[in-house]
């Protein structure tokens, strides 16, 4: 079965969460009990979004993460390499130098390593046509759906909060 993975799946949701509370700070315990899911793994799909620009975090007792980037930026190809590292619908369809370039199939003389190629090539260009901004369903996509524009207030990588806390965005990453 071809699916994402549960951290693919967990982020989605935190994301989400996310969007919908663009306006403050939510810890990762917050997100896991709200959706049942275990804090440990959020918390580690948290920090690794935040390690790659995804995230801002303030730490303290009113700590969490906020969203840094704009999600319209980022593909769900973007994010599973995030999260997972190189999309590979099979052994043979990616290397190790270029996760989107197929590679040669191991089993000599392998009748379906082209068709599985193509596959391939043309489920990464799906992941990368689909932005996470796709998936959410916050007030701004809501709007925009309805034809109606809200203004975009572009992503800081420093700011403050109403309540006066910092939050730093973190590193830089390509995730398209």
């Amino acid at each position: 079965m071809l699916s994402l993975t549960k951290k693919t799946d967990y982020a989605l949701i935190a994301l989400s969460y996310l969007a919908e509370r663009s306006d403050r700070t939510v810890s990762a315990r917050e997100i896991a009990t709200t959706f049942e899911m275990p804090v440990a793994l959020v918390m580690n799909i948290l920090k690794t979004l935040h390690h790659n620009g995804v995230l801002s975090s303030t730490r303290g007792t009113k700590g969490g993460y906020r969203l840094c980037t704009d999600l319209a930026k980022i593909s769900v190809h973007g994010l599973v390499q995030i999260l997972e590292g190189p999309v590979q619908l099979t052994e043979c369809s990616a290397t190790d130098r270029d996760p989107d370039e197929p590679k040669r199939c191991k089993v000599r003389n392998c009748p379906i390593s082209g068709p599985i190629q193509m596959l391939h090539a043309k489920l990464v260009e799906s992941l990368k046509e689909v932005k996470l901004s796709d998936l959410m369903r916050n007030e701004r996509h809501v709007a925009e759906a309805n034809g109606e524009t809200k203004p975009d207030d572009g992503a800081a990588a420093f700011g403050v909060s109403e309540g006066g806390e910092h939050w730093i965005c973190g590193g830089e990453s390509s995730v398209s």
